[in-house]
């Protein structure tokens, strides 16, 4: 399930930001313990201001963070998501990939959602793919994929 940032997910997030394989694929640096004093309410703004919807992937059973989904509003839409290390493996980077890009679509009216990914990166490549992306190209150096309203139907 995705849900709101709370101030307990916080050391949970600053780990994962630590994590190798994490920090190789993703722009983000790791947490400083002044980034993640200011982590929640960073999120915040993003919400209050409209730039994104930041998540958190948690267990449906017992609300135990499993990681993050942010979906940046921009100039175009377009979803990231890190799964913590321990949770890798168990098919959660796709189911909420295509639950944000479905809320974006039908609640927020977007048009298109975007993702991207390193070529390299062939865990998050299959990801994308899994949860229903279409590839669209290279941009910048990265392998780009769109999910259209349309293509929710014809799953």
């Amino acid at each position: 399930m995705l849900r709101l940032r709370r101030a307990e997910d916080v050391p949970l997030i600053a780990a994962a930001s630590h994590d190798p394989d994490t920090q190789r694929w993703l722009e983000d640096e790791p947490m400083t313990p002044e980034r993640e004093a200011g982590s929640l309410a960073r999120a915040e703004e993003q919400w209050r201001s409209g730039a994104g919807a930041p998540f958190v992937i948690a267990d449906a059973a017992d609300d135990r963070p499993l990681g993050l989904l942010n979906l940046q509003l921009g100039d175009a839409a377009t979803l990231a998501v890190s799964v913590f290390p321990e949770a890798r493996g168990r098919g959660i980077a796709p189911r909420a990939l295509r639950l944000g890009a479905t809320w974006g679509l039908r609640e927020l009216g977007l048009e298109r959602v975007g993702a991207e990914a390193a070529p390299g990166n062939t865990a998050s490549i299959h990801a994308i793919e899994k949860a229903g992306f279409r590839r669209e190209g290279i941009r910048d150096d990265k392998e780009t994929f769109v999910l259209r309203s349309q293509d929710l139907d014809s799953r």
